[in-house]
Parts: C-alpha cells; sequence; structure tokens
C-alpha cells in the first residue's frame, strides 16, 4: 500500500474499525453459539476447552480469524502510512505522540507497538490527556525492604478481599500528580492483589483512580458496587478483571446483577451462557 492521501486515510480508517467491531461480534456469537449447542451441563464445564479448541479448528472459525488478521494488516498499513506522511522524525517518542493525537483512544497499545516497533511498556508511559498526549515519568522502583514492610504490616494479604497470592504494592495516591510529599511512605502504600490493583486503577493503570484520596481510598475497599461485585464473581473459574469490568458496565449495583436473568448476563461482552449460568449459581449461594 502507497502513502495514502490524508482524506483517504481518514475514510480507510473508519472503515477498517467498523468492520473490525463487525468481524469481532461475529466471532463472539459464533464463539457463544457453538458453546450454547454442545454444552449439556451448564454448571460442569470440563469440557469447555476442549469444545473451543474444536472451534479453532473449524472452517468458519478460521476463515473469521483471517479476516480479522488482514483487517489487522491493513491498519497497520494505515497507520505506518500516516507517519511516513505527517510526522518528520524517526524518534520513536514523536511517533507514538503523532499516532495518539491522531487517533486518540481508537488506537490501541498493541496497534502502536506493531507500527512504531517499541516495546509495550514504552508506548504505555504516553497518555492522552485532553487531547494532548504526555509521558508518564519512569517510575521508581520500591525497595525489597520496603515492600517487606507493607506485606507484613497488611498480614500478607489484600486489604480488600484478603486474597494471599499475586500480591502487589499499590501508592494510594499515584506518584503522578499527587500532592503527597513522600510518596512511597508506608502511609501511601498498601498490599492488594493484581486483580483488586487493576480495579483500583478503575481497569487503567495509566489513567484515573477509582477515588480521589486517601480518605476516598478507605471507603472505596469497603463500599463501592463494583468491588463488592468483583469479590463474589472472583472465585468462579473464567472470571477475570475484564469481565468483571464488562458485568459492571451493564448492572451499576450488586442488587441489579442478584436479579439478572441468564439471559441477561449472556448478553454481557465475553460471558457466554455457560458462564452465565455459573454466576446465576454463585449469586445464589451468596444469598443464601
Amino acid at each position: 500500500m502507497n502513502i495514502i492521501k490524508s482524506e483517504r486515510m481518514d475514510m480507510l480508517f473508519l472503515e477498517l474499525k467498523n468492520k473490525k467491531v463487525k468481524i469481532i461480534d461475529q466471532l463472539w456469537e459464533l464463539t457463544q453459539n457453538y458453546l450454547n449447542n454442545n454444552l449439556n451441563d451448564m454448571l460442569e464445564c470440563k469440557d469447555e476447552l476442549k469444545l473451543l479448541e474444536e472451534l479453532e479448528n473449524t472452517e468458519e472459525y478460521i476463515s473469521i480469524i483471517d479476516e480479522l488478521n488482514s483487517v489487522n494488516e491493513n491498519l497497520n498499513r494505515v497507520y505506518i502510512s500516516f507517519l511516513e506522511v505527517k510526522c518528520n522524525s524517526n524518534l520513536k517518542k514523536d511517533m507514538i505522540i503523532a499516532l495518539k493525537e491522531k487517533f486518540q483512544d481508537e488506537i490501541k497499545t498493541s496497534d502502536i507497538v506493531r507500527a512504531v516497533g517499541c516495546s509495550k511498556s514504552y508506548a504505555r508511559q504516553f497518555q492522552l490527556i485532553d487531547g494532548k498526549v504526555e509521558q508518564k515519568e519512569k517510575r521508581r522502583t520500591l525497595s525489597s525492604k520496603i515492600k517487606g514492610k507493607i506485606l507484613k504490616r497488611d498480614g500478607n494479604s489484600c486489604v480488600v478481599c484478603g486474597e494471599i497470592k499475586n500480591l502487589e504494592i499499590h501508592h494510594i495516591m499515584a506518584i503522578m500528580g499527587s500532592s503527597i510529599k513522600e510518596l512511597d511512605d508506608h502511609h501511601n502504600l498498601v498490599t492488594l492483589c493484581k486483580e483488586c490493583h487493576y480495579l483500583a486503577h478503575n481497569g487503567n493503570y495509566y489513567k484515573n483512580l477509582a477515588y480521589s484520596d486517601v480518605e476516598g481510598f478507605w471507603k472505596w475497599t469497603k463500599n463501592t458496587e463494583k468491588t463488592k461485585i468483583w469479590l463474589i464473581l472472583k472465585d468462579i473459574q473464567g472470571i477475570g478483571s475484564k469481565i468483571t469490568e464488562n458485568i459492571y458496565e451493564r448492572f451499576k449495583n450488586l442488587e441489579s446483577l442478584e436479579n439478572a436473568s441468564i439471559r441477561s448476563l449472556s448478553k454481557v461482552d465475553q460471558v457466554n451462557v455457560s458462564l452465565a449460568k455459573k454466576i446465576r449459581y454463585k449469586l445464589e449461594m451468596e444469598s443464601k
């Protein structure tokens, strides 16, 4: 693909993005229908992985994946063409900024990595704020001694859910933009499991927190609906932070989730009927 003129590039970008959305929806519908037609006991899904492997070898699935890969390749060509026309620098920093300011939230980190040829961690340093891109300062690494003290103080468990595995140290007030002078002081550090850490950052480690101040953090650990929902769903096999986020987008509080039918649950992105029944079963057990 030669260098694309600006107007044509914009049209092609929108065309490819819309096509990609349709393909992903088609892929999800195919997967959902395949599982629905082949799983008999939705609460005992030991064969679900095997079924998915079988699905991935079908001609229809392979055809959709090939189409999706083709769209991704063409999108990458659009990004590269844009850089050739609009970016007069070979510096990766300048190319990342140009891409993010042009395509805003429509371009993913993985797309930037492919177009620019940088690492994912480097691409994530650049954040879009009010239409402008800013490079986040490199985070300081906490010493093992400090981490050990915080873990011991918090009983070697997540202060939100009590999990003892996959523990991480969380800065209550973020390093960037915080009014706290000693950001690595123990008062600003707390132990969270990986999943609750994700929720504390509203599902994005590089954007807003789920609270506004230190007091708000401790209220958040006890009272937010998203946290309540997560604490119930987190032990269900197949449920992760992303699916929890999708569920919360549709059911904003625990009461509405408890009243949800299997049908309405299965309409949530990435939740098939099998998983919906597991959720329904867990909610019923919690209410007893």
